[in-house]
């Protein structure tokens, strides 16, 4: 039979979780949440929502004992969870009362229980029904659907003036001269003047340039206890958080990178990979007051790093990752605060990969959003195409330190990408880049034939008949730009397949670039 003061709410779906059942369960060994912790943690925020204390409500035969549930005889709990005895997780609940805060005057005397009832929340008044316990029912239920708290009447109070967050924080103060003889604490770095342990590394990268794939090669590296493109990353377990990948692709990624290096996959041992592609992947979100607070699934990542003692975590990408908005500086260095926070308890170097802003890619700098994401870290890296997208090798990378506190700024390490990973550059065009530029050369030639036929002139000096520009322009380019066919151009003059000719009156002369197999006469090359 229905108790007359209940009230059951439909039923709602909580976020998915980690368990063995879940077929989305991601690649990585969480520890295990007691259901004890998990309740609590629900009926915590379920307090703070209904401005209530957590209870624990009399239990008979395995069922809420509703007719004997009085203020008397509920037990307030302010315990840790481990202090809850399985059976106690069916008993918690919440106890708002003092409703003059919220409703009417004559409303103070009435007491709702919220119960826990395995996330399906049910809100019962005790004592006597009357009008004022329906009202303060229903408010109860309508700031569990909205997930806002209760709102407080208002009345009228004196002014305080604000208060910083960090008023009630001790000051601890260092003497430096107490230094004096001790030896100078040597700085700790995860790879050598470019990415220091104990902090947050911001890896820049456009879309689809490789930084994903850099880091990446970066972390397995470490994992493997092995050096990559001329770096020495420091052999610790890694821990990579991937929002963009799913596993499949992760598994073809690292089957290129474990044989590049002539290794298997049981080398990879230490390493341990959380795709999220398909999931929620936030680590922190504003509140209604605009303060960032990490999430479940980064409290979890924290659990997780605390057991594996990583060297390097790879969080992959802040756009992924980071809820706030990235032009606020305070939610920026809220998000880099708490980053830096685990980094520097755990030991560990965090390396953070983000998108740059249009004016970043603009400007050369590579930052996005507002400046506190470069000024809020110690390293920031760029990954590029050297001098933009229009070079003739379309392998070729460059990762340039745009930013470190420690070390030189502008160093610039020289890659390209070979069979699935980044090797370094030797200077030498790839196969890719020799077909490229033979292809070029072939359409620089065949243009430049078609344009001396029309009677048009071209010359290879800068002007309004520069003949890159010229060709370029035309509708037959194939694409081609003016920065390749200069290219083109110094080659095919170097190989003597075109050359410079002068024509026109002694007075008056006049370059023409013509293709050396179709020079019939009478012009004068120009000397050398």
């Amino acid at each position: 039979m229905t108790h007359p003061n209940s009230f059951e709410m439909t039923p709602f779906a909580l976020p998915a979780g980690f368990g063995e059942d879940d077929p989305a369960k991601p690649a990585v060994d969480f520890v295990d949440i007691d259901p004890r912790d998990h309740a609590l943690e629900t009926v915590i925020d379920w307090a703070d929502v209904l401005y209530g204390d957590i209870i624990l409500v009399p239990f008979k035969d395995g069922l809420p004992d509703w007719d004997n549930t009085t203020r008397d005889t509920i037990e307030k709990f302010a315990g840790h969870w481990t202090e809850l005895e399985p059976e106690d997780v069916q008993r918690l609940g919440i106890l708002t009362d003092g409703f003059a805060r919220f409703l009417a005057d004559d409303t103070n005397d009435v007491s709702i229980v919220t119960l826990w009832r395995d996330g399906t929340p049910e809100v019962r008044q005790i004592g006597d029904v009357t009008l004022a316990g329906n009202a303060a029912r229903r408010i109860i239920e309508d700031a569990l659907i909205d997930d806002e708290p209760l709102s407080l009447r208002q009345t009228p109070k004196t002014k305080e003036p604000p208060k910083a967050a960090n008023d009630n924080q001790q000051i601890l103060l260092i003497n430096p001269a107490d230094w004096c003889g001790l030896p100078v604490p040597r700085r700790e770095w995860f790879i050598e003047d470019m990415v220091p342990m104990r902090q947050v590394t911001i890896l820049n990268g456009d879309g689809g340039v490789g930084k994903s794939l850099l880091a990446l090669q970066i972390a397995a590296a470490s994992a493997m206890s092995v050096d990559t493109l001329g770096l020495e990353p420091l052999a610790k377990p890694v821990l990579y958080l991937g929002a963009e990948d799913g596993a499949d692709e992760f598994h073809r990624r690292l089957a290129d990178i474990v044989a590049h290096h002539g290794v298997g996959f049981d080398d990879l041992f230490r390493f341990r990979l959380l795709p999220l592609a398909d999931r929620d992947a936030l680590l922190c979100v504003p509140n209604r007051a605009g303060v960032m607070e990490p999430t479940t699934l980064w409290k979890r990542i924290v659990a997780t790093i605390q057991d594996l003692k990583p060297g390097l975590v790879v969080l992959d990408t802040a756009a992924d990752l980071f809820g706030g908005d990235e032009i606020k500086r305070s939610q920026v260095r809220q998000f880099i605060s708490m980053l830096r926070k685990v980094a520097m308890e755990s030991e560990c170097a965090i390396m953070l990969l983000a998108h740059p802003s249009v004016a970043g890619m603009q400007s050369g700098s590579g930052s996005s959003g507002s400046t506190a994401w470069n000024n809020s870290v110690r390293s920031r890296l760029y990954l590029t195409r050297p001098e933009g997208k229009d070079d003739s090798d379309p392998d070729a990378r460059v990762l340039t330190t745009k930013k470190i506190n420690y070390g030189k700024v502008g160093n610039e390490l020289r890659m390209r990408w070979q069979e699935g990973v980044f090797v370094l550059d030797d200077g030498k065009p790839t196969a890719a880049s020799g077909l490229l530029n033979r292809r070029t050369d072939e359409r620089f030639r065949s243009l430049l034939s078609a344009i001396n036929r029309t009677g048009q002139r071209v010359a290879s000096t800068k002007g309004v008949n520069y003949a890159p520009t010229v060709l370029a322009s035309r509708p037959d380019a194939d694409g081609f730009t003016k920065k390749q066919f200069e290219a083109a151009m110094q080659r095919l003059l170097a190989d003597g397949i075109v050359k410079v000719v002068w024509e026109g009156p002694p007075s008056k002369p006049r370059q023409r670039l013509i293709v050396s197999a179709e020079d019939f006469g009478p012009e004068t090359e120009v000397e050398d």
